[in-house]
């Protein structure tokens, strides 16, 4: 049986893809409401925003848990900073950009969650290839 000290470095991991694909979710679905008036790609943004939340419940069952994931002073990656990160020369751009953002995280909890051998891991792909569609529709 593996402890908590086992599995504590993929629920790091775990932890910081959630939230980083929440956040890519968030700023598509801002673009959406405020810049396209989209309220269907604003709705299907939200429903996947909504979608990554509730299989993080299921990831984190306590708030104890998800406290002992999470160790901001120690993230190696805290202050990576991408010259491209700081650029974004139109609203469209900046969706695109973030429905990435939201692919890599979603792969990445994809990956993870199969360490754990936890069911989430089919619901993190399904909201991947959603996201994929999502990308697709956008207006080139």
């Amino acid at each position: 049986m593996k402890t908590l000290q086992d599995i504590l470095p993929a629920l790091r991991a775990l932890d910081a893809n959630c939230n980083r694909a929440r956040e890519g979710f968030r700023v598509a679905e801002d673009v959406a409401r405020f810049v396209l008036d989209d309220p269907r790609l604003l709705n299907r943004l939200k429903k996947m925003r909504h979608e990554v939340t509730a299989a993080e419940k299921t990831l984190f069952k306590s708030a104890e848990l998800r406290a002992a994931a999470r160790n901001v002073e120690k993230d190696l990656g805290r202050g990576n900073v991408e010259k491209r990160e700081k650029v974004r020369s139109n609203p469209r751009e900046l969706l695109r950009a973030n429905l990435k953002r939201a692919q890599e995280a979603l792969r990445s909890l994809e990956e993870f969650s199969k360490l754990l051998k936890h069911p989430a891991s089919a619901r993190f792909k399904r909201l991947r290839y959603e996201c994929y569609r999502v990308e697709e529709g956008l207006p080139a």
